[in-house]
């Protein structure tokens, strides 16, 4: 393999094959004075920082607006210039926007806070950001074997705006996601190791930077053979790990607004993002609180762990099933424990089963393995597992023993043990 490790502090001139865009950088971090809030409520400063202020082409920046008092509640604004690049809804004084820029040159970035009827108005100073041209003398595709080692913030070792592909090699990103996938692009990997710690809660991210749900290109991650491992758990050193994270709770996968499919075949997959309330860790979170993610999950010959989070409208399809040589997935953890998804499914086969964890709420379960009313291919640990719609294609209204323990039941069913 040829080496390409990244220290702090160096920049690495990125790669660019036809759109996609390979990187890693120089992860400084610069702050901008905040201005103080108009009239009309309680008056409020706005502070925007950018995870870097000299980030190339394509890569990804975490724009945070702070806005004190931190009791204030409402949406903030991202502004490139006079034009609007995204907004943030405020959480204990904070919004976040994560962004990418398709143009070199200087760039001007504020955060206005909207205000509400207790809290006024504020614009930030400007933060000045410097993006610089992929350079074309290394526009190429990763050569196979490959391997790169990035430790910046924000530098992800594979970030693609359109097709990339690989084999065998190895990517490992210390303060960054292992992989983005931006709206329109898709990375697929054979044989490749990836591993990431860190990266704002978030091992890979497939994202879209359109707000416009009805324009958003499909985002697309497919892996053979290799493994993932991601390590952000609470407690971390780096406190994008812990609750106040660009992505809370860290997870392996996460599809914050886009609509994306991932595909794993004989993936070997590390979770190491366990928390003392969650002791699987999170798997993969769908959606976020002004966002919809849309997301189709399938899992041939993979052992999974960690819960599935799915947002208020978001949908998620998650099927497991066996590869070529009959060994079967396997998922262990809970799936919409919350109840906010839009529509949640599971499709299991023969060879692949699912151990609950925790309470969960699906809309429809197909493949299930009945002997009577009792489901063979869901261990349900003493949990409930309750479903609003149907049960192997027809509507049902029965409520299933689960192996293990545990019920499968109607939506509003109460009075069960696992209660």
């Amino acid at each position: 393999m040829r080496d390409k490790s990244v220290s702090a502090g160096m920049i690495l001139i990125p790669a660019l094959l036809a759109g996609v865009v390979v990187f890693s950088g120089c992860g400084d971090f610069w702050q901008a004075p905040g201005s103080t809030g108009s009239s009309g409520g309680t008056a409020t400063t706005t502070t925007l920082t950018a995870s870097t202020t000299t980030p190339t082409e394509g890569a990804s920046v975490t724009l945070t607006a702070t806005v004190s008092p931190s009791a204030a509640t409402g949406t903030v604004t991202f502004y490139n210039d006079s034009t609007s690049i995204g907004t943030g809804t405020l959480s204990d004084g904070t919004a976040t926007l994560s962004t990418t820029f398709t143009t070199a040159g200087a760039q001007s970035l504020t955060a206005t806070y909207g205000g509400s009827s207790t809290y006024a108005s504020s614009t930030s100073s400007t933060v000045a950001v410097t993006v610089s041209a992929a350079s074309s003398s290394v526009r190429k595709q990763l050569a196979a074997a490959d391997s790169i080692h990035t430790t910046a913030y924000g530098s992800s070792p594979v970030h693609a705006i359109r097709a990339l592909s690989a084999a065998d090699g190895s990517y490992t990103a210390e303060n960054a996601e292992a992989v983005v996938v931006e709206g329109g692009g898709s990375v697929t990997l054979n044989g490749t190791e990836l591993s990431s710690s860190d990266g704002a809660g978030r091992g890979i991210l497939l994202s879209n930077s359109s707000p416009d749900a009805a324009t958003q290109d499909f985002a697309r991650f497919t892996m053979t053979g290799g493994s993932i491992t991601y390590n952000c758990a609470a407690g971390a050193s780096n406190t994008m790990c812990s609750s106040g994270g660009q992505n809370d709770p860290a997870a392996v996968f996460s599809v914050p607004n886009a609509k994306a499919g991932i595909s794993l075949t004989d993936v070997a997959v590390t979770n190491n993002t366990a928390t003392s309330d969650n002791r699987e860790g999170t798997l993969l979170t769908a959606g976020k609180p002004d966002a919809s993610g849309t997301v189709t999950f399938l899992a041939r010959g993979a052992a999974l762990t960690g819960n599935v989070m799915v947002g208020a409208t978001s949908t998620v399809l998650l099927s497991l099933s066996q590869d070529d040589t009959g060994t079967g997935s396997s998922l262990t953890g809970a799936i919409n424990s919350e109840d906010a998804g839009k529509a949640v499914s599971l499709t299991l086969d023969k060879g692949s089963a699912w151990s609950v964890t925790g309470t969960s709420y699906l809309t429809t379960l197909n493949g299930l393995d009945l002997s009577g009313t009792t489901v063979n291919n869901i261990d349900g640990g003493g949990h409930c597992v309750y479903y609003s719609g149907s049960i192997n294609g027809s509507n049902r209204t029965v409520t299933y023993a689960l192996s293990g323990g545990g019920f499968l039941a109607p939506a509003g069913t109460t009075g069960l043990a696992c209660d």
